[in-house]
């Protein structure tokens, strides 16, 4: 019997890298993360970079070292982070930033942990990692965008709309509330003392018909009469895994989220579930 290979995430992504001495401190400001906290320390951890009323604008993982911040770009765009920061770095600050080459990033991944609890690399040199990633198995386009779907990884244009904020998208575990501020730090404070969010991420499955499952249509919460029904959710994902079998992730209302099934606008039955990666906000 021959055994099945681990499956790696092996993807690039696009990077910047701010340098100076004040790299830190003006990141610190920029994001959900404490970076001072992290200084004395290599790894890779993952922080968010929120608009000013608290919804999230791109997800980063950042590495520090001297006075360096090196950013990978998980999800968001790179000229609007790009932008945004030139805007608001001035001299004083006495930090640059750059840039970089896309980073290809490697993890080990599988259904059954948070990708946020397993440690990423990120690859200078492709001729360095071959030999060390044979023992695994590159997940294909197909494979990677289910366990992406499965993990609640939200994207840019879909779940990042906007509007979303790191609460409803399962990111709480990114925020440092009391690191001091930083941009969007009021309205992060304002959601996390209301205890309220207006939805929260979940993946569903249903079997049906392409058209039954677009971004932007609604979930129900029964297929009885048309008075009854009430939206509680929205597709913000949607993928054809095979025939008519489609997964993908909505915005679920979070007074329905404790519900196991739902309905489409066809009224075919749909499973949701937490996603793997999904942390409570409170």
């Amino acid at each position: 019997m021959i055994e099945k290979k681990s499956l790696i995430w092996d993807e690039t992504f696009p990077s910047l890298l701010l340098k100076g001495e004040g790299a830190s401190a003006f990141l610190h400001g920029q994001t959900t993360a404490d970076i001072f906290a992290q200084k004395q320390s290599a790894r890779i951890f993952l922080s968010c970079w929120l608009s000013t009323k608290g919804s999230l604008k791109a997800l980063l993982e950042i590495r520090l070292s001297n006075n360096i911040a090196e950013i990978v770009i998980i999800s968001g765009d790179i000229n609007s982070i790009r932008n945004e920061f030139e805007s608001v770095i001035f001299p004083a600050d006495k930090v640059k930033l750059e840039v970089l080459k896309p980073i290809r990033r490697i993890q080990k991944i599988n259904n059954n942990e948070s990708w946020k609890d397993s440690n990423p690399s990120w690859i200078a040199d492709n001729d360095l990692i071959e030999d060390q990633i044979s023992c695994f198995t590159k997940a294909s386009k197909e494979e990677l965008e289910l366990w992406k779907i499965r993990q609640g990884i939200p994207r840019i244009n879909g779940e990042i709309n906007g509007e979303t904020n790191p609460y409803e998208l399962g990111l709480s575990n990114a925020i440092k509330l009391n690191k001091g501020c930083y941009l969007g730090q009021e309205a992060i404070a304002r959601l996390f003392r209301s205890k309220s969010l207006k939805y929260q991420l979940r993946f569903w499955e249903a079997y049906g018909k392409a058209n039954d499952f677009d971004i932007g249509k609604k979930f129900l919460n029964t297929n009885q009469e048309k008075e009854l029904k009430k939206k509680v959710g929205i597709i913000t994902s949607s993928i054809n895994i095979n025939d008519d079998f489609f997964s993908g992730l909505a915005l679920i209302k979070s007074n329905f989220v404790d519900q196991d099934i739902c309905f489409s606008e066809n009224l075919e039955s749909v499973i949701i579930k937490k996603p793997i990666s999904f942390t409570q906000p409170y």
